[in-house]
């Protein structure tokens, strides 16, 4: 009885220890702020690799004419073909949200 009391305190101490050693990976050093830099533009021509490869991604079809694209940290991570066929994005990248902005930033475009 006195073996499973013990036990369990100590597993409940090295839990607390584990926990308080993984908010310590995730402090940030002071003055400094986690930075997740989204760009919204125009897709180029250069783009087209990366279009090929995030429709497989996505399992969807690359955008032909003109798109929106969404680059995180200067990776292309979602696109929003103008033309009305649907918008691919990284399953692995919240390319959901990304699509938002871009159908955001598209209806703010043909406003103008």
């Amino acid at each position: 009885m006195l073996s499973d009391r013990l036990n369990l305190l100590l597993a409940r101490d090295r839990a607390r220890d584990l926990l308080v050693a993984a908010g310590r990976g995730r402090q940030i050093p002071a003055g400094q702020t986690p930075v997740t830099r989204v760009t919204l533009r125009w897709a180029a021509d250069a783009d087209r690799d990366g279009l090929r490869r995030l429709a497989e991604l996505g399992s969807g079809v690359p955008p032909v004419g003109a798109a929106l694209v969404a680059e995180v940290d200067g990776r292309l991570r979602a696109a929003l073909p103008l033309d009305g066929s649907g918008p691919i994005a990284d399953p692995f990248h919240r390319g959901n949200d990304l699509v938002e902005l871009l159908r955001v930033r598209a209806a703010q475009l043909t406003r103008g």
